[in-house]
């Protein structure tokens, strides 16, 4: 890869933070070395000169807070976030003003470097990827509270975030769902019902884990 790909990011920091036990949004949750969680979710995209745009979503009552603490950089914008994620998204991508969009959740501040070059460098052929990591558990499809059937592991993978896209092809679709009412569980879920376009998949590891639980915050 030896091209370049401009690109805008949204970054997700709307989440009420309700499995964590605290009484604040986690994305401000602040490391032993100062971070929070926010800081380094947003430095992996600050570090990269074809990040021209972070879109930072966020909670209307947070506004004045992120706006105080999080505009270190010239290149972040921030929006305030709906009632779902997907509102939030929708949103962010009204005011994008690149041709290819990552979108990533605040609280995953572990993403590597590498994987963003991996995403930069599939998006020259493709429309739509996202980082997944194959699934180590055999996972079972359950329907009231019985086991329906078992899935093939090596074809069960999980999504995780940033999931990348061309910018007119995301929007086309969240406005879609937005006419339909229709609620998706990632964006990568909107192309699939919305679109021709085939999502790629670009492996990453488990350790681009998102912060829900309070032992997450232990391991570090």
């Amino acid at each position: 890869y030896n091209g370049f790909m401009n690109y805008s990011v949204i970054v997700l920091a709307a989440g009420r933070g309700s499995r964590t036990n605290l009484d604040y949004n986690k994305v401000f949750y602040t490391f032993e070395n100062g971070q929070t969680v926010l800081n380094k979710s947003l430095s992996v995209f600050l570090s990269d000169d074809e990040c021209k745009q972070v879109v930072l979503v966020c909670a209307d009552y947070e506004k004045d807070y992120v706006n105080e603490h999080y505009t270190y950089d010239s290149r972040i914008q921030v929006v305030t976030g709906g009632q779902t994620r997907q509102d939030s998204v929708y949103n962010g991508l009204q005011v994008v003003d690149q041709d290819y969009v990552m979108i990533h959740d605040g609280a995953r501040p572990f993403v590597e470097k590498n994987w963003i070059f991996d995403l930069k460098q599939t998006l020259e052929t493709e429309s739509a990827c996202l980082l997944m990591v194959p699934s180590v558990d055999t996972t079972k499809i359950v329907v009231d509270g019985y086991v329906k059937e078992s899935l093939e592991r090596k074809l069960v993978y999980h999504a995780q975030t940033p999931q990348c896209f061309k910018t007119d092809l995301i929007k086309e679709c969240h406005k879609l769902a937005r006419d339909k009412q229709v609620q998706a569980t990632d964006d990568a879920q909107l192309v699939e019902w919305f679109s021709d376009t085939k999502v790629k998949v670009v492996l990453s590891s488990f350790t681009n884990k998102k912060i829900t639980l309070p032992e997450s915050f232990a391991e570090q």
